[in-house]
């Protein structure tokens, strides 16, 4: 079932996020549409989850665009939609977020709040970014997944990408960020809730 679907995060963007608590058998029963999907999807994916995960994904396609569209991948694997919508995917264990915009190119990552971000940190932060907080940590990590998809044809290492600030409201909250390549400001905004996390912006 969707865990909840807000229309209109920002103008003319549309977000949900589905919880995945289906089967693979549930998918198909519950939802027939799906049904022209399984071969394709059972044939590709060995994984029961990503099976799951990539249903879950034309579940949300579906509940916010209300029409029947076709969703495809770009040879760098950037996701595009058959009407034109601009559309961006992210998934995690048991969840599927989509992100979608008639106007605007749009982004998203989701991901558990974990500590092995803290492993790796070097590896995406900046030498003048900073963190005070595991999960100041994961919101550097996610922005940054966000970003780079965003930019997709830029293909930007962590280090051309800069957090600037973090405004904290509740679960909610707004980064400043940067694609230092294009030298052009970004707004991403996060959501959390349980032990998930996720960014995304639009532009």
């Amino acid at each position: 079932m969707p865990l909840f679907l807000r229309k209109n995060i920002l103008p003319s963007v549309y977000l949900g996020i589905w919880k995945i608590d289906e089967s693979l058998d549930d998918f198909f029963s519950l939802y027939p549409f799906l049904r022209g999907f399984q071969s394709e999807v059972v044939g590709l994916y060995k994984s029961d989850q990503r099976c799951r995960e990539i249903l879950a994904v034309r579940l949300l396609i579906r509940e916010i665009i209300d029409e029947n569209v076709l969703l495809f991948h770009k040879e760098n694997g950037c996701p595009f939609l058959s009407n034109g919508m601009n559309i961006g995917i992210s998934h995690t264990r048991g969840y599927a977020v989509v992100i979608v915009s008639s106007i605007k190119k749009v982004s998203v990552d989701i991901e558990y709040i974990n500590k092995r971000v803290l492993r790796i940190k070097d590896k995406f932060m900046r030498d003048d970014e900073h963190a005070d907080s595991l999960f100041e940590y994961m919101i550097h990590w996610c922005t940054k997944e966000t970003i780079y998809k965003l930019f997709s044809e830029d293909k930007l290492s962590y280090n051309e990408m800069q957090l600037l600030s973090i405004s904290h409201n509740g679960n909610d909250g707004i980064i400043a960020a940067k694609n230092i390549i294009r030298n052009k400001a970004i707004e991403v905004y996060y959501h959390t809730f349980d032990d998930i996390v996720f960014t995304f912006t639009a532009l």
